[in-house]
């Protein structure tokens, strides 16, 4: 018996607190929508995958009209990348049809969450402060009400956030393979997340700086053995499926095929930018918001850790105190910006800018590596965050 309450007592109470918080505020939420939480998303494409693989086939077997599926000389396939497919493998062994695809959303976001606050923890942040910021990282953004919502972009969007939280984790303990791996695998939910390879082998190349450059170049190449047999996997998928190893399907979408300019176009740029960093949210003279619910607005108001990371940044540049490290990271954050606007859509039908939810990872790594400690101007603004995307989780199903 004194040795149960000895392991009770070691127990981290901050790990605690967050699933139980998180879980009881998307119990809350989906007690709104009608008591949703466990049940199958009506936009959930990767479990119907996942059961066209285990019968055999690549493709999807038939058109589902409600989906975005790419077509193929004459058939249809999920035009996603994998990884979240292979997440649902044991859930529709489970389950079959009706996985529990909104609670498997919910997950992403709790675990993200959870290793945010390890993270905040071996920063040397005090428990109270790190379990808030680990919260307000996944709730004080778009991801909030991306996380209520099992359909297959909102999936996507949660493992991809999770994953390169996790590579961030063990960017900080050093453990090279892992950092690597974990951005591999986000590339499987989303393309653009190779960009956090840049700061990995910036910062990665940075802590050697001890050794001579063979050695710092050979640190280097071991960790990506793994990420280039994931790498080779994708490939392999999509050449079997598409005949190019470079095609998730996407360009196959009706959407795109019959668009003038393609899926990508340069022209698309500085109108996707103009919304993402000029169009506004209004407060109207009835003290009511008014926002645009398509590509989205403002990324940095419905994402304020943005605003924490700019400071940082401005105050990095302005100081000359700017490494290389996180000069890498400012280069990849603009990368993926860049290549998001150039997109034709944003993510269409939306609260916020979901898109850029994928570059939080990488603002995190950032204000660790320059390790100041969060003020009260952050908490302010990662609460205000939080109350924001609040109501946009629940203006999306309950209003709109």
């Amino acid at each position: 018996m004194k040795g149960l309450f000895k392991k009770l007592g070691s127990i981290d109470a901050g790990m605690l607190c967050i699933p139980a918080l998180m879980l009881l505020g998307y119990i809350f939420i989906h007690a709104l929508f009608g008591g949703t939480l466990l049940s199958h998303n009506y936009w959930d494409s990767y479990s119907l995958q996942a059961m066209s693989w285990l019968s055999g086939r690549l493709d999807m077997g038939r058109n589902y009209e409600w989906l975005e599926l790419a077509v193929y000389n004459g058939r249809y396939y999920l035009s996603f990348p994998p990884l979240p497919t292979v997440v649902m493998l044991p859930l529709v062994l489970l389950f079959g049809e009706q996985t529990p695809s909104n609670l498997v959303s919910a997950l992403y976001g709790i675990s993200t969450a959870m290793i945010a606050c390890k993270i905040l923890k071996k920063a040397g942040m005090k428990q109270g402060g790190a379990v808030f910021f680990a919260i307000a990282y996944v709730w004080g953004s778009n991801m909030l009400w991306m996380s209520t919502s099992g359909g297959v972009w909102f999936l996507a969007q949660g493992l991809n956030m999770l994953l390169l939280t996790a590579c961030v984790y063990f960017t900080q303990q050093k453990r090279r393979a892992a950092a690597y791996a974990m951005a591999a695998l986000a590339v499987g939910c989303r393309p653009f997340s190779a960009c956090m390879f840049l700061p990995l082998m910036a910062y990665f190349y940075m802590i050697d700086k001890g050794r001579s450059r063979a050695e710092r170049i050979r640190g280097q190449i071991r960790p990506l053995i793994i990420p280039a047999l994931i790498a080779v996997c994708y490939m392999l998928y999509n050449y079997v499926r598409f005949g190019d190893v470079l095609e998730f399907g996407h360009n196959y979408l009706p959407e795109f095929m019959e668009s003038e300019k393609g899926q990508f176009s340069l022209s698309y740029i500085l109108p996707n930018l103009y919304n993402l960093l000029l169009r506004p949210v209004t407060l109207k003279a009835d003290l009511t918001l008014e926002y645009p619910l398509f590509n989205g607005f403002m990324f940095y108001i419905a994402n304020p850790m943005f605003l924490i990371w700019f400071a940082a940044a401005a105050k990095d540049v302005c100081g000359k105190k700017l490494d290389a490290a996180r000069l890498c990271i400012v280069i990849a954050m603009i990368a993926e910006l860049m290549l998001l606007c150039a997109h034709k859509t944003l993510g269409g039908w939306q609260f916020g800018a979901r898109y850029t939810v994928d570059m939080l990872p990488m603002a995190l790594m950032y204000l660790l590596l320059k390790k100041d400690e969060p003020g009260g101007s952050s908490a302010f603004i990662m609460a205000a965050g939080m109350m924001f995307n609040l109501y946009g989780a629940l203006a999306m199903t309950m209003l709109h």
